[in-house]
């Protein structure tokens, strides 16, 4: 059997952080989502991989080439223009025979919901289900026994993160808000198909408006579609929701030193600490971490748990960074502390950094939320010293920030602060 992964979207409710890569190369554990989604398939012995690349499409095929690497058979199909998941999807039509498996490449699902998704039965369709307790970022399942009746989709939040300043009660609102009357079952993207569904997409016209949910509702009238079942997925919709992928993905985490540890380095918990890395002397490091290739830590510096730490990065000495994610080539000053936060590739954080965070609490008629948030900082920003992020604030890529500044609004793209 093959799949088709889904993975030539862009994110833009991610942004900054999808400003030079698809969302599913962002990492988590420092490897690119779509990693975890092929590793799985290659878990429940699906090799043969249709993979729909078309936004930062050279991104994925340089990082994944024909599959070999992975055990797996990689065949690329283009999506030139980005015209959601039924043009995405049909894009493979014509390479399949039979039955197969569709996947978004840019959400964690555990191998055991695939194999459920396996045994549903011949001539008929498959769709995997989550429980949330946040379905207004989904489409909401109606079903009946185990047999899907609609797909209902609400209405997204259309506005970028990156242009509201620092997130508002009603931003939050609309980030997290669920209406009770709607079932908290939701659509993963994730179906057990056949080659049935390329005639139907076509049917219906493969324009900007047609969706594969609308088209899987239609089915639904017609054909039955069962639902099956995932007790573990999780996506990440805008920025902060990244944090619980890399959570998740360290959770795996083993022991594993391959770089240089000095005198008095303190470790507890499964820390991974990739070749070429050094930790240097008196740091403390309490796992689950990764941190990987060239990479200097310290000395005496702090790194906490759930944190990823990319290649060719700098963690200055007496450094503090707890439940972050740190990409590629990355320095941190001295004397600096980031929590809950993300730092994406190439960017310069000066000695002082303070980037902390907080608890936001939204409360509406029916609904009361608490969100914790850090500060994201996009790909290329140079920060300078004493510098203070309140948490919430988001910078775009390629920013310029002055010493001795404290930001409460988020920055554009190549904003300067001097």
């Amino acid at each position: 059997m093959k799949a088709v992964v889904l993975a030539a979207g862009e994110g833009r409710r991610l942004r900054p952080l999808t400003g030079n890569m698809g969302k599913g190369m962002l990492p988590v554990g420092n490897r690119p989502i779509l990693e975890y989604v092929l590793e799985a398939l290659r878990e429940v012995d699906i090799r043969d991989i249709i993979l729909v690349v078309g936004y930062q499409k050279e991104k994925v095929m340089n990082r994944f080439g024909d599959g070999k690497d992975l055990d797996l058979s990689i065949e690329y199909v283009e999506q030139k223009f980005q015209l959601g998941t039924a043009h995405a999807l049909f894009q493979a039509s014509g390479r399949i025979d039979g039955r197969f498996l569709v996947a978004p490449g840019d959400s964690l699902v555990d191998p055991r919901a695939l194999k459920n998704l396996l045994t549903t039965p011949d001539g008929e369709w498959g769709i995997l289900a989550a429980e949330t307790s946040n379905s207004s970022k989904y489409g909401a399942l109606d079903v009946k026994g185990d047999r899907l009746v609609q797909i209902r989709e609400r209405q997204k939040l259309t506005e970028d993160l990156i242009s509201s300043g620092t997130p508002s009660s009603f931003t939050l609102a609309l980030w997290e808000y669920q209406d009770p009357s709607l079932s908290t079952l939701i659509n993963t993207g994730t179906y057990m198909l056949d080659t049935e569904i390329f005639d139907s997409l076509e049917a219906r016209g493969l324009g900007e408006r047609l969706t594969l949910t609308s088209c899987i509702t239609d089915e639904a009238r017609k054909r039955k579609i069962r639902i099956k079942r995932a007790d573990r997925w999780l996506d990440a919709v805008y920025p902060w929701d990244l944090l619980a992928l890399n959570e998740y993905a360290l959770s795996r985490t083993s022991r594993d030193f391959k770089g240089t540890v000095e005198e008095g380095v303190v470790m507890k918990g499964p820390v991974r600490i990739c070749e070429g890395a050094r930790i240097r002397a008196n740091s403390v490091l309490v796992g689950p971490i990764s941190i990987g290739k060239d990479t200097e830590v310290g000395p005496s510096a702090y790194i906490g748990a759930n944190v990823s730490i990319g290649d060719n990065c700098k963690v200055g000495p007496f450094s503090v960074v707890k439940d972050s994610i740190v990409m590629d080539d990355v320095t941190i000053g001295s004397h600096s502390s980031i929590h809950q936060s993300i730092a994406a590739q190439g960017s310069t954080l000066g000695d002082f950094l303070g980037a902390e965070k907080c608890e936001y609490t939204i409360r509406l008629e029916r609904y009361t939320a608490t969100k914790t948030l850090g500060v994201i900082i996009g790909s290329d920003c140079e920060i300078s010293h004493h510098v203070s992020l309140f948490p919430g604030v988001i910078l775009g890529n390629g920013c310029r920030v002055g010493p001795m500044k404290a930001l409460r609004d988020n920055l554009p793209d190549g904003t300067n602060v001097v």
